[in-house]
């Protein structure tokens, strides 16, 4: 049913929930795992912040922290899938997360995906946006949201 499931992974323990879930499915389906994890450059590191040079420091700077951040999820992912003895494929992506998820089911045509759930407020949600929002709308398959 499932033969490719791409999971959206981000470190929060929402997004590690889901990655359990999509370890679950694929033992029982068989499927094949990609699991994509979006730094978004948006996100500045706390010491930056206000900081003009922040701006002109930036691109080797910000890709080791990408780099840094990008390992550290891989590695909370890797032990998940790895215990359930799942074999799973990880993408790195740099970007908007809701443009860059859905660019990379389409890419690797998965049948699935499974992304973790913030848990915002619908005022929060309103206001900041919300990636498995802007995902379920613009997938174009099944997204599965684990709280």
């Amino acid at each position: 049913m499932f033969q490719k499931i791409l999971i959206c992974a981000d470190g929060s323990d929402q997004a590690l929930n889901a990655v359990r879930t999509a370890a679950e499915i694929a033992q029982k389906f068989g499927s094949e795992i990609f699991v994509v994890n979006v730094f978004s450059p948006s996100t500045v590191p706390v010491p930056f912040v206000g900081v003009p040079e922040a701006m002109v420091m930036a691109e080797a700077d910000m890709a080791e922290y990408a780099r840094q951040v990008q390992t550290a999820v891989e590695k909370s992912v890797a032990e998940i899938l790895t215990a359930a003895n799942v074999p799973y494929q990880t993408i790195r992506e740099i970007g908007h997360p809701i443009d860059r998820i859905v660019a990379a089911a389409e890419r690797e045509e998965a049948d699935l995906i499974i992304m973790g759930s913030r848990g915002m407020g619908g005022w929060k949600s309103y206001l900041l946006g919300s990636v498995s929002d802007g995902v379920l709308h613009h997938a174009h398959c099944p997204v599965l949201i684990v709280r």
